[in-house]
């Protein structure tokens, strides 16, 4: 009798022992190298209905609002997509550069004005970010003045494959008070991945 439930409490133990494991090594278990991306991490819901820019060439994408429209009139030199409301303000223009120097606030000036822009200014500190899709950028606010309009912005910049990748969402104040909330939301749907 001893020996049968010697016998029985063994097997039972060893049973134990096999399912602990396999559960162990199924709970641990990681996806197969395929050699594929893996999928992004999930963005946080967004405050306004998007629709996306793509950009294959560069390898980059963005979210903006729904009723917003593409600007081409805008398009010109480095940058190289804009999409804005019917009306002209609040817009973003998508931006690429040679990553050819440091990102400091010297740069965006020169590149700024560069673009034909005067009274270049970065008006904040360059504050290290991460996007929507975990990629780390650099955020800040600037300044500036374009034909005879009196802009104020947010960007965010990444560096990818020698190249400066920039959001930047612009408004005229006077006609479309700045929002820095929703300009950040904006810019930090920039995607590198």
């Amino acid at each position: 009798m001893l020996n049968k439930t010697y016998k029985l409490v063994t097997v039972f133990v060893v049973v134990l022992l096999v399912l602990g494991l396999a559960l162990v090594a199924c709970a641990k278990q990681e996806p197969a190298e395929t050699g594929q991306p893996s999928a992004p991490a999930a963005q946080p819901a967004l405050s306004y209905e998007a629709k996306a820019y793509t950009n294959s060439q560069y390898g980059f994408s963005i979210q903006y609002p729904k009723d917003w429209v593409e600007r081409p009139e805008i398009v010109s030199g480095t940058i190289i997509a804009v999409f804005g409301v019917p009306g002209f303000i609040p817009g973003v223009s998508l931006s690429v550069r040679d990553a050819d120097a440091p990102l400091t606030a010297d740069w965006i000036v020169a590149a700024n004005t560069a673009e034909g822009n005067t009274n270049v200014q970065v008006t904040s500190d360059l504050k290290e970010t991460t996007l929507f899709d975990g990629t780390p950028a650099i955020a800040y606010t600037s300044s500036f003045t374009s034909g005879q309009y009196d802009i104020v912005s947010y960007a965010t910049s990444v560096d990818k494959d020698g190249k400066r990748i920039r959001a930047t969402v612009w408004t005229i104040d006077a006609f479309a008070p700045y929002d820095e909330a929703q300009f950040s939301e904006i810019a930090r749907t920039l995607s590198v991945k």
